[in-house]
């Protein structure tokens, strides 16, 4: 059983999901997850939320924060109310909000994701929309399965994150255990592990009482001052979590002590089952978490991993996600033993280098996040991962049965030699591991400085500029050249949220010009500046500056270091600035669908972005942020947010041009759920750099109709005839289907093309066997090769104005069509050749044009091209021509022959040809290799006189 609990609910008709907790392998019992195309849901997508430009992989700092209960597709629980398992249509969970605040946006979520209820042997992909999906998988399942993984997942540039589920259906839940973000102070982590705090086998961490948890019952235990962990400042812990010998169906939730029991859980197990699984948890105030047990009773063993710590000293590492996952390690096909296929033994362990591999540093990295799954396995088992250099702790990551294929997401310590291990304890196991991301270490990076060179300014006649100072420190002696980011933004009312635009600007050691001026100094201490020209409007007569973010990466020892929001507090990072009143907002927008060359046609089966370009204008404070809304059938809504930001003094994507007058890009989700019919643009809310909104309605914007082709539906796409003769020109041909559904019958079938072919009609007609049939038309073969098309969009309308879309074009389910003119393998060939001429007097002969009369057979490709040649008696060319030509009805070409050639002399001549065809072959006559000239050689006499 698995519990239940209302969540988060995402706008009407949008079916959602959450990323799983744990990055598992695709079905370790077969190869990878192929990597599949991008749905147009998953095409566009260009930063991750939050994220920095050119620094899209980091992450930054951890806030704890649950379990809280995202989704739940068996009660509709972040899915608007929809309550229906997932299938093959990507499901999209939006978590831009899990922070609470909308300044505070995650650049990536760790969720505990659990399956139920599938109905195949699949796997479950968890991804941030907006590229191809990853070749690796999260989960793991056997049809009637319930299984449970972790996952930290990047978070798109929209605010959300994919699944995909690869066979059958499955329901899906979703608990976030906690979000990483570059906009508020936040918790960075130490690897500190694996070792043993929780055994209620033996008494381990229960103050010797060996007694398994109870029904309805909790347990605590002590986490902070314990094994490593500081007494303070502990934030959450890292916690692999394993049941073993339960006596009931049952499921686990672990949560920070103190806090009552929340409505999620981390394990999920039947009777008799030893289940892992990897859990972040909020260390409640008295320094300890609880683990609670729904029915029956249970062993439970926790082993540490590591902690997430907050303030000063910065001991932790900044965690940075993989642009996908990565495989490391297939002990099935050598992938990370050097080619050895062998499985990890009985009592044996083998090593896995991870520093320098797969955009993991090679220097400074803490701890890996791993997704490790073994399949195959001989015997009963546990496998343990460990940092290389280190004893085989006592302490497990995966438990298993003989033949069980079992993932588990693991945060493991690197060794000092870069490696990570992987001991398997009876039997011989194969293993499969994949990088998600990494920490990368920053306690020898510093700032030591921050202020602007004055603490207030008057920016209201809109000249004002305040140099900002900072210091970046190194105390590593091999550190080399440092660098980073800083963002400015205008605080709001409340700590870490903000009002307007941030502005981005960049620093390297050395650089000037660009982004902010190195000042002085070294590696260990560099001192930069900047130039902030004040922003002249504001919401207020009065409004605060402040430097929110400060990121320092060095590049010698790859160290990185995140200060953000509170943990800048110590600085003189504010700027007060007197300030004009805004008094203008946002103008009315001008909108535009950006099609493609496409009909506004949208196919949302596979969940699709639709794009509008958003025009604006604002004078005064400039352009912050929008929102679009579009209404469907049934007042269903969908919306959009877009925001604007500069970089370096330039506008960064979505939005381009001018800040008073941008131009932005805006990516509306059209969901797999969403009503059929047509949308328009209903509403669009402009806010400026002042805080200022003004909405809009009355919107004159191009509509688009949406289907997932749920009503009209077509199959048995064919092309008759397949093949085609077009060298001698265009050929017609037809594009049959069958229709089903249709109501009032078959309006109109619309076909797009990749290649030369062209629709000929769109009105349908009667085809084979009872499917409907339009005419097409092939184009003319030429320039060598045959005319081929593929069918890369098919609209299919009937009378009821319903839709259904098939192609590529549409990111639709494909045709299978292709159309291709027929190759050409046979030469044309010569029956007869005469010459216009065959005697010249020699003062006649300079520039005289020579015509060869051939009798051409062309039984594809119609000749239309020739080369002639005028050979002297020892077979060398004096003269040459080459050029089209055409065939007439009765089969006669008239070809250029070569001109004959001033001073030259008296003599017997031949003349040699070749005729080609449009798919450039040819053949030669009278020519060197060629083959004799019907009736004998061409030849010409050059006379006295």
């Amino acid at each position: 059983m698995l519990a239940v609990a209302a969540g988060l609910t995402l706008f009407p008709g949008l079916a959602t999901a959450a990323a799983a907790a744990g990055p598992a392998t695709a079905p370790a019992t077969a190869a990878a997850a192929p990597a599949a195309p991008a749905s147009p849901g998953e095409t566009t997508a260009k930063l991750a939320g939050g994220a920095l430009p050119y620094q899209q992989d980091l992450a930054g700092a951890f806030v704890p924060s649950g379990p809280t209960r995202l989704l739940d597709t068996r009660d509709g629980t972040g899915t608007g109310g929809d309550v229906r398992p997932v299938g093959q249509s990507p499901l999209i969970l939006d978590v831009s909000d899990v922070s609470g605040n909308p300044s505070v946006r995650p650049t990536a979520v760790v969720l505990n994701v659990t399956v139920t209820n599938p109905t195949g042997d699949s796997y479950l992909a968890v991804y941030a929309p907006g590229g191809v999906r990853p070749t690796t998988s999260n989960l793991n399942f056997s049809p009637g399965q319930t299984v449970p993984n972790q996952v930290t997942v990047p978070v798109g540039s929209d605010g959300r994150v994919a699944f995909f589920n690869h066979v059958g259906t499955t329901d899906v839940i979703a608990d976030l255990a906690g979000y990483f973000t570059l906009d508020k102070a936040a918790s960075t982590f130490v690897a500190n592990g694996p070792t043993r705090l929780l055994d209620t086998r033996d008494g381990t961490g229960t103050g010797g009482v060996k007694a398994q948890v109870g029904e309805n019952a909790s347990i605590g235990l002590q986490v902070a001052g314990v094994a490593g962990v500081p007494a303070r400042n502990v934030t959450a812990v890292v916690l692999n979590v394993t049941v073993t010998a339960p006596a009931a169906e049952s499921f686990l939730t672990v949560y920070p002590s103190g806090s009552g029991v929340p409505s999620a859980s981390n394990l999920n197990f039947s009777a008799g089952q030893t289940v892992p699984n990897l859990v972040t948890v909020p260390v409640g105030a008295d320094g300890k978490v609880a683990f609670y047990n729904h029915v029956g009773s249970t062993d439970v063993v926790a082993d540490l991993a590591g902690y997430y710590v907050s303030g000063e000293p910065r001991t932790g590492g900044v965690f940075r996600t993989l642009g996908t996952p990565k495989r490391l390690l297939d002990t099935r096909d050598g992938t990370g033993t050097g080619g050895v296929k062998a499985q990890v033994g009985d009592n044996a362990s083998i090593g896995l280098q991870v520093a320098g591999v797969s955009e993991v540093p090679s220097r400074s990295v803490t701890a890996v996040v791993l997704n490790v799954t073994v399949t195959e396995p001989t015997a009963e088992s546990f496998v343990s991962v460990y940092p290389s250099g280190r004893n085989v702790p006592s302490a497990s990551n995966l438990n298993f049965s003989a033949g069980q294929t079992v993932p588990n997401l693991v945060t493991v310590p690197v060794g000092a030699d870069g490696k990570v291990a992987f001991y398997n304890h009876v039997g011989s196991t194969d293993v499969v591991a994949d990088v998600f991301g990494y920490f990368s270490a920053g306690d020898q990076l510093g700032l030591s400085a921050l202020s602007f060179s004055q603490p207030t300014v008057d920016a209201s006649t809109g000249t004002a500029a305040v140099t900002l100072t900072w210091t970046v420190t190194a105390s590593d002696p091999e550190a080399r050249q440092n660098g980073g980011t800083i963002v400015i933004r205008q605080q709001g009312d409340a700590p870490d949220t903000y009002v307007g635009q941030s502005r981005v600007v960049s620093f390297l050691q050395g650089s000037s010009g660009y982004g902010a001026d190195f000042v002085s100094g070294d590696a260990a201490s560099a001192t930069y500046s900047y130039r902030f020209a004040v922003p002249r409007y504001a919401g207020a007569a009065t409004a605060k500056w402040t430097v929110s973010l400060v990121t320092i990466h060095e590049i010698q020892t790859q160290q990185r270091q995140v200060l953000a929001g509170s943990a800048l507090g110590g600085f003189g990072n504010v700027l007060t600035a007197t300030s004009q009143v805004s008094t203008a907002t946002p103008g009315q927008p001008s909108l535009s669908l950006n099609l493609n060359g496409r009909p506004p046609y949208v196919y949302a089966g596979n969940n699709a972005y639709v794009s509008y370009s958003v025009g604006v204008q604002e004078q005064q404070s400039g352009f912050w942020k929008g929102m679009l809304q579009l209404t469907g059938p049934g007042g269903a809504t969908l919306s959009a947010s877009f925001e604007n930001s500069t970089y370096d003094g330039q506008l960064n994507y979505p939005c381009q041009h001018d800040v008073n007058y941008p131009t932005c890009s805006a990516l509306v989700l059209i969901p797999s759920t969403a009503p059929a019919g047509v949308w328009t643009v209903s509403a669009a809310t402009l806010t400026n750099n002042a805080g200022q909104s003004k909405s809009f309605t009355g919107l004159n914007t191009l509509p688009i109709t949406v289907t997932s082709n749920e009503t009209v539906r077509a199959d048995g796409f064919a092309a008759t005839p397949g093949e085609l003769n077009s060298w001698t020109g265009p050929v017609a041909f037809k594009v049959s289907m069958y229709v089903s559904g249709a109501q009032n019958g078959v309006r109109s079938i619309e076909l797009r093309w990749a290649g030369s072919c062209s629709q000929s009609s769109t009105y349908p007609g009667g085809g084979p066997n009872g499917s409907l049939a339009v005419s097409a038309t092939l184009g003319r073969s030429g320039n060598g090769s045959p005319a081929g098309c593929t069918l890369t969009g098919v609209a299919i309308k009937d009378g009821a104005g319903n839709l259904a879309l098939y192609g590529s074009d549409y990111f639709a389910p494909g045709t299978g069509v292709q159309v291709r003119g027929i190759p050409n393998t046979t030469p044309p060939t010569v029956t007869s050749a005469a010459l216009n001429v065959t005697s010249i007097p020699r003062s006649q002969a300079p520039g005289r044009s020579l015509v060869v009369y051939a009798q051409v057979v062309a039984p594809v490709a119609p000749v239309n091209g020739f080369r002639s040649y005028l050979y002297d008696n020892t077979g060398t060319a004096v003269g040459q021509a080459f050029g089209g030509t055409t065939v007439g009805a009765d089969g006669r070409a008239m070809l250029q022959a070569a001109y004959v050639p001033y001073g030259i002399a008296v003599g017997t001549y031949t003349v040699g040809f070749e005729v080609i065809d449009a798919s450039w072959l040819s053949t030669g006559y009278g020519t060197p290799g060629g083959q004799p000239v019907p009736g004998g050689p061409l030849t010409l006499e050059i006379t006295e006189g």
